[in-house]
């Protein structure tokens, strides 16, 4: 009567046992990106895809006005590196793809120089769908 029972047992819980069906025979297990493989019962989770969008733009940099040229030359190296760590600091949600300070141009306004530039820069910014 025991093994009746026992064989019933079991042959009702391989009744209700689900087959998932995956092959994974052709999986690379080398890749260097990783595979990982889910499986959930229900229905099914919408993922929401993140778009990236870049963004461009266009700053002006000019160092302190002087008397001496190396000096305002200096000063726009200055107001460079400020520009550049500013910049990186107010955009540390986004991917900065290329930032720089452009080309160096001096004019001189009486005694003094004055050297300033135009800053170009990429951001890669999410937008969520």
């Amino acid at each position: 009567m025991k093994k009746l029972f026992l064989v019933t047992f079991v042959f009702s819980c391989m009744a209700f046992a689900q087959e998932v069906g995956i092959k994974v025979d052709k999986v690379d297990a080398t890749s260097e990106e990783g595979t990982t493989i889910s499986v959930t019962k229900g229905t099914a989770k919408t993922v929401s895809k993140k778009k990236w969008v870049l963004s461009e733009g266009t700053e002006e940099v000019a160092g302190d006005k002087d008397v001496v040229l190396k000096s305002a030359e200096k000063n726009w190296q200055k107001a460079c590196k400020e520009w550049k760590t500013e910049f990186r600091d107010n955009n540390k949600e986004n991917k900065i793809v290329s930032m720089g300070c452009g080309k160096m141009s001096c004019s001189k306004n009486g005694v003094e120089s004055t050297c300033e530039s135009i800053a170009k820069y990429k951001v890669r910014m999410v937008e969520e769908e």
